[in-house]
């Protein structure tokens, strides 16, 4: 997105009307699906150039690894360079307290102007008209319009009502230590989509790459299930990687006719698999074993895994370690598709400064201005030309630690080209399906239940919750 500066030579008549009228709007807001807020006018670039009628202070939340808090502290700095008349305060709240500390904030009459959000919060703040529509500051820019966006990234309650924007396209991939492939004389796994290993072939890798202490893999007989020294392969048991699984299996979390999908035999065999790998085959952590490792990027970097099937934001801190790694298509099903996913971008309707909170969003989702986030690992762009203009990939996914040579495949082409959006875009009463889902999934991965047995007791608990899909027409 290149973004045009504005003249200079405005009166500062018209900024006064500016302020007037964006005073006049702020006192305007109502619940739900309402297009009024603190937006009137066309949103203004102001550019290092200009001048505004007094400073303006954001509050911008966030989370984030210590690599990601230094990238966005440097972005939101350029952000100042370029409007000096709006500061930023940048707040970080590490993820696991982020949900209690924004809720906190809100309640207590300090909410941010702008910040991160996930699902779980975002879907019913939303209802509760806490969130200004994107879709409307977005129609009254000078710069951009939606055609500019990758088709899935918007959080949406309606066609024309846009409550989030993703921070980022993000998506998973087969993240693996060539260090520990070329030690057991294993090949690398494909970039490409067509040409992904079946589930048994992934099996098979893994279980050359599972060795216990006295160094047998778990192929060999002798193998000792109880002393595991290195994984073959790792994965997280929060919605992302397990939706991405059943996606590839052709199975849903909710179906377009509002049935919960996590019981139905697609959904429940991908699910099935995963706890094989810890259960039956010994060649992934279970959540307990997951504890004493830090995260996924830790375990690929202290070789504790030798494959990790992750975001794509651990190129991050993969990169900055310098790891010998690189990324793989995950392993298919039925097929193999990318889900895309992310936290959500959001423009709080209480702030007093939206014209501006949108222009800083504007800042972080174009790689033109922040252009770290994106060359450093942590982000992939939301803007389309960012994967289709030549001259624009060669910024930030080429001839850098943290781009290996099998990211345009498996994940930047293939996200453009073949994404599908988690549930988290579209399930309506997404906090409350999501904590019910996966209250019951801890009896899968430790093997005392199977997984359709404990769906089918979830779904008697999540069926009366699910409300639909924003994206099915009553």
């Amino acid at each position: 997105m290149n973004r045009k500066t504005k003249e200079r030579g405005k009166t500062l008549r018209l900024l006064l009307a500016a302020v007037l009228l964006v005073g006049v709007l702020s006192g305007c807001s109502n619940n739900g699906g309402s297009t009024e807020g603190n937006t009137g006018g066309k949103v203004a670039d102001q550019g290092s150039g200009g001048k505004s009628a007094e400073s303006v202070k954001l509050k911008f939340t966030f989370w984030g690894s210590p690599q990601e808090k230094a990238a966005i502290e440097k972005a939101t700095q350029a952000f100042t360079v370029k409007y000096p008349d709006i500061k930023v305060e940048a707040i970080h709240i590490p993820e696991a307290d982020y949900d209690a500390k924004i809720t906190a904030m809100v309640a207590g009459n300090e909410a941010p102007d702008l910040g991160y959000m996930h699902g779980e919060l975002a879907d019913p703040w939303q209802k509760d008209g806490k969130f200004v529509n994107m879709f409307e500051l977005l129609d009254k820019d000078d710069e951009l319009k939606r055609s500019d966006f990758l088709d899935y990234i918007w959080f949406k309650s309606s066609e024309d009502f846009a409550y989030g924007i993703s921070t980022a396209g993000e998506t998973f991939g087969l993240f693996y230590n060539k260090d520990l492939f070329d030690a057991a004389s294993v090949d690398y796994p494909p970039a490409k989509p067509e040409s992904a290993w079946s589930w048994d072939e992934f099996i098979k890798v893994a279980q050359k790459l599972t060795l216990d202490k006295n160094g047998k893999n778990a192929a060999d007989p002798g193998f000792d299930p109880q002393n595991i020294k290195q994984f073959g392969v790792s994965f997280e048991t929060w919605h992302g990687p397990i939706h991405a699984t059943v996606i590839n299996n052709e199975g849903e979390w909710v179906t377009k006719d509002g049935k919960f999908g996590f019981s139905q035999p697609e959904a429940a065999e991908a699910i099935q698999r995963l706890a094989d790998l810890i259960n039956v085959y010994h060649v992934a952590p279970s959540p307990v074993q997951m504890k004493s490792i830090p995260s996924q990027a830790v375990a690929l970097q202290s070789k504790l895994a030798a494959m990790s099937m992750h975001g794509q934001w651990i190129n991050l801190d993969l990169g900055a370690a310098k790891v010998n790694y690189d990324i793989g298509v995950l392993p298919k099903m039925k097929r193999s598709v990318p889900m895309g996913i992310s936290g959500a971008s959001v423009i709080y309707k209480s702030s007093k400064h939206q014209e501006e909170a949108w222009l800083l969003t504007k800042f972080l989702e174009n790689p033109e201005g922040a252009i770290d986030l994106y060359k450093g690992g942590l982000w992939m762009p939301t803007m389309t030309k960012w994967y289709t203009d030549p001259e624009l990939v060669a910024r930030w996914a080429e001839n850098n630690p943290a781009h290996p040579s099998g990211f345009k495949d498996a994940m930047m082409n293939n996200l453009l080209n073949n994404g599908v959006p988690n549930g988290s875009y579209y399930i309506k009463n997404f906090s409350k399906v999501n904590a019910i889902t996966f209250s019951g999934m801890d009896e899968v991965w430790l093997g005392r239940k199977t997984a359709l047995e404990a769906m089918k007791e979830i779904e008697a608990k999540v069926q009366p919750e699910i409300k639909g899909r924003y994206d099915v027409t009553p």
